[in-house]
């Protein structure tokens, strides 16, 4: 059955407060402009394949989806050979401290900043996203902090880095002028969900998890009987 328009739309109103903060992520995870767009989009598509309305957890289920589809198209072939355009945070919402330090860095520790704080990715991940070592992230953000925590009054100083945290997600939250228009993203996301429906795709979902779980009942049904068979007599 083909969705409707209206239905869609109805949908689509849960997830369109979100689309600043998911391209956002999925840029700074991507690096790259077009496959930040294709990351989001594909995470909106996986989320409403799933059949999940507004509510609660909805948030942290496309937060979900949008963080395996960046990762994915970050790594594929045609990721790690696009270009890197992310543009850095630009003008940070405010003159707080973390703020004023933010827009000092360069474009590399901004991305690690946002990777890390806005976005709570650990530095492992963060590795593979940036060719960098986890000693490497890990001391690059220490530094960070260290500068941030000189910056702030004495009673923030312990405070630092979940005042990094909340400015981090802040301008991650940020509706700015390369942030793909909600209309922009609805009528993508319109097309694709009837594709997706219309090539019966939930179905084969569904068969895909029926077959992995029988394949995880046999497998478990062979370690018993290979269990039964090695006892001794």
């Amino acid at each position: 059955m083909q969705p409707t328009s209206d239905a869609l739309r109805a949908w689509f109103k849960s997830v369109q407060p979100l689309c600043a903060e998911l391209f956002n992520a999925a840029h700074v995870m991507c690096g790259n402009y077009d496959m930040a767009e294709y990351a989001m989009r594909s995470a909106i598509l996986d989320v409403w394949l799933q059949n999940t309305s507004g509510g609660m957890g909805f948030r942290e289920r496309l937060r979900g989806a949008l963080r395996r589809e960046a990762f994915a198209a970050a790594l594929s072939e045609d990721g790690r050979s696009a270009e890197f355009n992310w543009p850095g945070i630009g003008d940070a919402p405010d003159d707080s401290p973390v703020s004023a330090q933010l827009r000092q860095e360069d474009v590399e520790m901004q991305r690690l900043v946002m990777l890390r704080h806005g976005c709570g990715i650990s530095l492992r991940a963060i590795g593979r996203l940036t060719g960098l070592t986890q000693g490497q992230v890990s001391a690059g953000l220490k530094r960070f902090e260290a500068r941030c925590r000189r910056r702030l009054p004495t009673q923030n100083r312990t405070k630092a880095e979940a005042l990094i945290t909340r400015q981090a997600k802040r301008i991650l939250s940020r509706n700015g002028p390369n942030v793909p228009q909600p209309g922009q993203v609805y009528r993508a996301f319109e097309a694709e969900a009837g594709a997706a429906r219309s090539s019966g795709f939930p179905v084969w979902r569904i068969a895909g998890s029926l077959l992995l779980g029988l394949m995880a009942l046999l497998c478990a049904g062979a370690f018993w009987l290979f269990a039964v068979l090695v006892q001794p007599v």
